[in-house]
């Protein structure tokens, strides 16, 4: 079992494994949004680097000094890929996604649903200690059964996406237990 919500502080629990969204939601339901300094506790991250991210535009501009759904959660998929992927990339994969960030009516799935799919796909990973790749496709493939996607080509443009996006947080998670294991040898 993780010992966190991907791209969060808050510790993993096991009512978080089909619903990680389900550990946010009371946060965002109880502030009315967070402000950047709960959305830095939260996360870990620095609130210069957020601000960068929303200035770039990878992340929608804040209502009032508040982050919302829309933002927090595209800030936590960005912050969960980070580690192994260039911040280009991680951009490119969420517009492939869920195009524009400024126009919900483009995205094939809201970023909350994608952030429950991705939770869900490493925690059975991280269960099962996936390695194959076939492996992989067939859990990726069973938690897209679960959304409800009407053609054929955004179906097949998440899957890719998702597993390039799975990859890459497992190979942070891979590339943190080696950093433990180099610092043991000092």
């Amino acid at each position: 079992m993780p010992e966190y919500i991907p791209g969060t502080v808050l510790r993993f629990n096991s009512s978080a494994a089909e619903d990680c969204y389900s550990v946010i939601a009371p946060l965002l339901t109880v502030t009315k949004g967070l402000t950047l300094a709960q959305v830095r506790s939260l996360t870990g991250l620095e609130a210069s680097t957020i601000q960068n991210w929303v200035k770039r535009g990878w992340v929608k501009n804040p209502e009032g000094k508040r982050y919302g759904e829309e933002q927090l959660m595209r800030i936590i998929l960005i912050n969960m890929m980070r580690g192994s992927m260039q911040m280009e990339q991680i951009a490119f994969l969420m517009s492939y996604i869920n195009g524009s960030v400024e126009d919900r009516s483009d995205d094939i799935l809201p970023d909350r649903e994608l952030f429950n799919i991705l939770c869900s796909i490493i925690y059975i990973c991280e269960q099962n200690s996936v390695s194959d790749e076939k492996y992989l496709d067939k859990v990726i493939d069973a938690q897209l059964e679960k959304v409800k996607i009407s053609d054929a080509i955004s179906q097949k443009k998440l899957r890719t996406a998702l597993r390039a996006m799975v990859l890459a947080i497992l190979s942070t998670q891979m590339r943190e237990l080696a950093q433990k294991a180099f610092a043991q040898l000092g």
